[in-house]
């Protein structure tokens, strides 16, 4: 007779050679013809993507089309101010527009519309120098070389009540000013730099400085004097706000030297504990002055950069303006030219006329268009690819002239590059590359469009991949129910011959009154019963199991009470198993509710767990047995201190049949069907069985019963 794997590897043979043979061959075939649908993948691929690319730069040029041609309309259609106000409103309603500049007279850059923090040294006009008014000289005389300040301040209100000229006001004011702070007479200064910075704040004084800047500064100084801090920072704050927005027109020396002022001023009052408040009115908590200068440096940050940018060009862009557009050529009307400028380490996008006579004013100058590159990237180019690319599909990058990546989509680039593409006219002059990841097999069967015949190739080798792991599975089930089936009719045999042995010896030897004593004949009587018991036990449960293999089991549910039927069980087993020097305690709440089951049924589950208890306890003869309820269930809890149960069994133990490895549990007699049973009835019942243990410890055995919806 052939063995079990004997058997196995025949079928395994057969099959391999009748169908896995086949198989291969027509795998073969559907990889050779996925190849062949990759092929004309990749090509759809690049067609697609260039088509892509094509649209993606195609709409960038109508962009920038329109914002030129929106441009060209208005300095050809209006003059003079109207043209001045049509391009102003272009630049505010176009985030597109970094800038629009006239080159005056083919020589000088101009930015009509821009508010630069400052201008170049030396670029503002110089404030010539007048001699002091007559009314103020017995003032200074006073102030500068006698250091009589009472009598120069008489002086120079009397002054500054007579004249009516606003520039001699302005300057009789500050001196006012300039004395009442040296006589320490500072509420009185401040309301004089208070008029000054309110009257006459763009008045420029002797050194080319506008009043009002002074006297703001001045002010914020005799207010941290007066132990008013919180003032003082309002009154920088409101400073630097006004510096950043352009209040005055300043050269770049200069406008670092008040900011620097009044960053290091405002600095040095947050350096204190905390700002006092003003004596007149609550001041702000200092968190919100912070952070109201912390939002003004940025800001400020920002505009520095753009003004250093368009000074850079305003400087340096105007030989390359006359290179790209030289005198008289022929350019069809209304064109522009395009170009990028590399200037200090800064690139301008510039769109100026093709053609410099008519096309500007007068002076055969013209206007220009720069173009925020910024806003291209990150309001224009990023949200069109966005649009027309499908994430999932494909990666891109958008690179500069330098290579360096300046957009790019949310996942890594990887892959190949399908396409490398620059835009109309190489403006901007950026690259966009679309990248795509190289497709695995199973995603290119799904996509396949031509090789229709592979999915039939697939389905048949999935039936076959399924035939062959089902035949296997049904001879392993087979040959493992066979040993099952094996070991259950030796171990059930070795189970009835055992018990029947004893019987029949105890029978014979009582028959023959071969026992001396009593006490002895007694007890014979009670291993009688025992060993009957215990057959009726093992003949019960082989019944009951195959009845519920098969599905006729049936359940007769009543009312059953708990509290009596759990002491007459453990009664009846303390009885019987008293001699072997088994303990049986029990631990029940009285009293313990009624539930709906099987009597029969529920008592042979809690036999079986008791008795399961008992044949495992080893040298440790006692099993507890406790009933209580715990949150509307029905708790019956037997525990032994036994050899207990390893991990990795726990899972196992319900399973029928089973038999725990260990060589200790392996000579305790049993057929593997009580825990099984223990499990299906109670099961049946709608509850449900759990274990605890621990190898050397013992292990409890907990059964969980509904109570009925009435209990409480």
């Amino acid at each position: 007779m052939e063995t079990s794997i004997h058997r196995r590897r025949r079928i395994l043979l057969h099959f391999f050679l009748g169908i896995g043979l086949p198989s291969l061959l027509l795998g073969y075939l559907a990889f050779r013809g996925i190849q062949n649908d990759m092929a004309l993948l990749e090509k759809d691929r690049l067609s697609k993507h260039s088509t892509l690319a094509q649209q993606i730069a195609e709409s960038i040029e109508e962009k920038i089309s329109a914002l030129e041609k929106a441009f060209l309309d208005s300095i050809a259609n209006q003059q003079g101010p109207a043209r001045l106000r049509s391009l102003e409103h272009l630049k505010s309603r176009q985030p597109l527009v970094e800038e629009i500049f006239l080159f005056e007279s083919a020589e000088q850059i101009q930015f009509p519309f821009a508010k630069l923090l400052f201008h170049p040294d030396g670029s503002s006009e110089s404030v010539t120098a007048r001699p002091q008014p007559s009314v103020l000289l017995l003032g200074r005389q006073h102030e500068f070389q006698q250091k009589h300040y009472q009598e120069a301040l008489v002086n120079y209100q009397q002054a500054y009540a007579k004249v009516s000229n606003p520039d001699v006001k302005c300057e009789a004011l500050t001196a006012i000013a300039r004395v009442q702070n040296k006589s320490n007479l500072f509420p009185d200064a401040i309301k004089s730099y208070k008029t000054i910075a309110q009257d006459y704040s763009d008045i420029r004084v002797g050194s080319g400085l506008p009043s009002g800047l002074i006297a703001r500064l001045e002010l914020s100084a005799l207010f941290v004097a007066v132990d008013d801090s919180n003032s003082a920072i309002q009154t920088l704050i409101r400073l630097y706000q006004d510096l950043i927005h352009a209040e005055w027109t300043l050269e770049k020396s200069q406008y670092e030297y008040f900011a620097q002022q009044v960053e290091e001023s405002i600095d040095e009052i947050f350096s204190q504990d905390e700002p006092r408040p003003s004596k007149t009115g609550r001041g702000e908590p200092l968190q919100s002055y912070q952070s109201t200068f912390t939002m003004l440096r940025s800001e400020e940050k920002k505009q520095r950069e753009i003004t250093e940018r368009l000074i850079t060009f305003q400087e340096n862009a105007a030989p390359n303006l006359l290179a790209k557009v030289p005198r008289n050529i022929e350019n069809p009307p209304n064109a522009l030219r395009r170009f990028t400028l590399d200037i200090a380490g800064r690139t301008y996008l510039v769109s100026i006329p093709g053609e410099r006579e008519g096309n500007g004013n007068e002076d055969n100058g013209f206007w220009g268009l720069l173009l925020n590159s910024e806003q291209l990237k990150a309001n224009l180019l990023s949200p069109l690819i966005r649009q027309h690319v499908s994430a999932e599909d494909i990666h891109w990058i958008v690179r500069g002239r330098d290579s360096q990546a300046i957009l790019k989509s949310d996942d890594s680039a990887s892959g190949s590059v399908t396409v490398r593409a620059n835009f109309v006219g190489n403006f901007p002059p950026w690259s966009l590359e679309f990248y795509q990841q190289d497709q695995r097999l199973f995603e290119t069967l799904l996509t396949s469009r031509r090789g229709i015949y592979l999915y039939m190739f697939v389905l048949l080798a999935g039936i076959l991949i399924f035939g062959l792991t089902l035949t296997i599975r049904i001879v392993s089930h087979e040959l493992e129910l066979g040993k099952m089936k094996s070991d259950f009719v030796s171990t059930v045999s070795h189970e009835f011959k055992s018990p029947l042995t004893s019987i029949r010896q105890l029978a014979e030897m009582l028959q023959t009154g071969r026992v001396p004593s009593e006490e002895r004949r007694q007890r014979y009587y009670d291993v009688l019963l025992e060993q009957s018991e215990r057959l009726s036990l093992l003949i019960d449960n082989i019944l009951d199991f195959a009845k519920m293999e098969e599905g006729k089991k049936e359940f007769e549910f009543e009312m059953v009470d708990m509290g009596p039927l759990l002491e007459e069980l453990i009664s009846t087993i303390q009885q019987q198993v008293r001699h072997e020097g088994f303990t049986v305690q029990a631990e029940i709440d009285t009293p313990l509710p009624s539930i709906q089951a099987d009597r029969a049924a529920i008592s042979q589950a809690i036999t079986n767990l008791i008795d399961n208890a008992i044949k495992y306890s080893a040298g440790a003869k006692e099993v507890y047995v406790r009933g209580f309820t715990e949150n509307q269930y029905l708790i019956i809890a037997v525990q032994d201190f036994g050899v207990g149960i390893k991990p990795e069994e726990i899972d196992k133990v319900f399973e029928r049949f089973y038999r725990g490895g260990d060589e200790l549990t392996r000579t305790v007699k049993g057929s593997g069907l009580g825990l099984t049973l223990v499990k299906q009835i109670i099961e049946a019942h709608h509850g449900s069985v759990h274990v605890e243990s621990e190898p050397g410890s013992g292990s409890t055995f907990s059964i969980r019963l509904p109570l009925p919806l009435t209990e409480v």
